[in-house]
Order: C-alpha cells, then structure tokens, then sequence
C-alpha cells in the first residue's frame, strides 16, 4: 500500500476548512482590520462561541463577562484571536476515530508546537507567524489519518511510544512501509494547500530536504515540535527529533546561545497564551 491509497475514500476526513486559509490571506494584507477577522468568525457559529469562551477563561481575568465578539477580539487581541480561529478551524481533523487519550494529545502536541514554533518565527522577523502556526497545527496530521486507517496497529504503536518512548518515524516505516510524513503529503496534495506548508508536513523530521523556498518555514515547525516534545507533550522521545533540530538551527542561523534565547521566548509565549490549549 502507499500514501496515497492509505488517503483514497478518506470521507471522513473533511478538507482543510477554507476558513483557515482565509485567516492567512486577510493576516497578510497590512489594512486587515479587526473587522474583517470579525465578520469572518461571524460565518461560524462554532468559532464565535469558541472565540468567546476563551475570551471568558480566567486567563483573562475579566471582571465582566465578555459578550460580544468586539469585546472578545479587543480582550485577546488581533494575534491571540487569530490563532483561535487558525486552531479552531482544524481541530475537526484530529477528532475523526474514536475520542482517546491518543488523540487529545496529538492535538495538545499540536497546540504547543504551533504556539511555539510561530513565537520563535516572530521573534526572528523571518516568515509570517500565522503560516507557522497553521503548518505547526498540522505537521502532523498523517498520524491522525493513520489512526483513522488503521485504528488498532496504529493505537498500538502509539501506546508503545507513549509508553517506552523512542523513534516514531522509523517504527511506522518498519511496520507500514510509510510514514504520518509521507501520508500527511498525499492528503495535504489531495487538499491543494499551500506548497510550504506541505513542505513542513513532509520535511518536518529532515528540514534540509525540504525546498529551499520553504526550509525556513520547515525549521521553525521542526523547533515547535522540539519544544512541544522537551515539555513531554506529545508521543516520542524528544531524543529522537535531535537531527532535525540540529538541521532546523543550521537553515535558521542559530547558534547554541541564541536558539535557547528564542526557546525561552517561546516558552514565555506559551504561558501567555496557555488558554489556547487549556480550553479547547
């Protein structure tokens, strides 16, 4: 079997939400105003109450409850919400199977990866954070259709990695022939995304074999992952992710000193934003 046969009559994986794509396209425009990201979470009754909630949580510490999206963008802000909308879009793809403890957290992992790896990304000025923070949402979404293909084989493996740790990447390789790398490339094909952000599903694991266009955007998900793995959410041995982090410092410039100045800045992030994950 192959990657793309794994992904064939995937019915009950809906496509990429064009929401998701819309939240980029408008973040890119200079004008975007807070109205625009309004009226587009307006056009989701799903969105609006998930923007609301987390404008509510305690994080927040608001003294009155926030009622109305106006209220919820100016109390998160333009960059909080954003990130909202981007989570709440996709987080429909992790959910297909039958609800585990696998599966919220490779969507917890996903969380901390996207916050992580679009902190470090803005810390840096090098690549637009709202590309970062979808490509991190969905580095790893061939798990998920793995899961969904092959609910037991794949539940083992990842009940073995979770609790012995190791090499995901090289067990799925063995016991399928493939790898959530390569199967997550055939479905985001299949979606018509954007080519970077394929790049970043397929290369995550081996930045500098990704395009040159896209190793950038590669290497600053390949951090997340590393951060999210560190903070032991996720599934694997953070051990295991050492040569795309070495290869991800290589693309991005950094040495040693400076990727653990950008490590604790995302780290700082995460706690500002901690809400994102607390409440989804």
């Amino acid at each position: 079997m192959t990657p793309q046969e794994v992904i064939q009559n995937l019915g009950e994986l809906p496509p990429l939400p064009q929401v998701a794509t819309q939240v980029i396209r408008i973040s890119a425009a200079s004008d975007t105003s807070s109205e625009e990201l309004k009226d587009l979470i307006r056009t989701d009754q799903a969105l609006s109450t998930q923007v609301l909630k987390i404008a509510n949580s305690a994080m927040f510490g608001r003294a009155r409850e926030v009622t109305t999206l106006t209220q919820a963008i100016m109390t998160l802000g333009f960059a909080t919400t954003r990130s909202v909308v981007l989570a709440c879009s996709v987080k429909h793809l992790f959910n297909r199977g039958p609800a585990g403890i696998q599966e919220r957290i490779l969507w917890e992992h996903a969380l901390v990866s996207a916050l992580t790896g679009s902190a470090i990304g803005k810390a840096m000025r090098v690549t637009s954070a709202e590309e970062v923070f979808l490509a991190g949402l969905i580095h790893d979404i061939g798990k998920s259709v793995l899961a969904l293909k092959f609910p037991e084989a794949y539940g083992a493996l990842l009940r073995s990695l979770q609790n012995q740790g190791g090499d995901g990447l090289s067990v799925e390789l063995d016991i399928f022939g493939f790898d959530h790398a390569m199967v997550g490339e055939a479905l985001l094909r299949s979606w018509s995304i954007t080519e970077g952000i394929e790049a970043v599903v397929r290369w995550h694991h081996d930045p500098l074999e990704a395009p040159a266009d896209y190793r950038q955007l590669v290497a600053l998900v390949a951090l997340g992952n590393q951060v999210a793995l560190d903070l032991q959410v996720g599934i694997g041995s953070p051990d295991s992710l050492a040569g795309a982090t070495w290869e991800a410092m290589d693309i991005l410039h950094l040495d040693a000193g400076s990727y653990e100045r950008h490590r604790i800045t995302a780290l700082e992030a995460l706690e500002r934003d901690k809400a994102l994950i607390t409440e989804f």
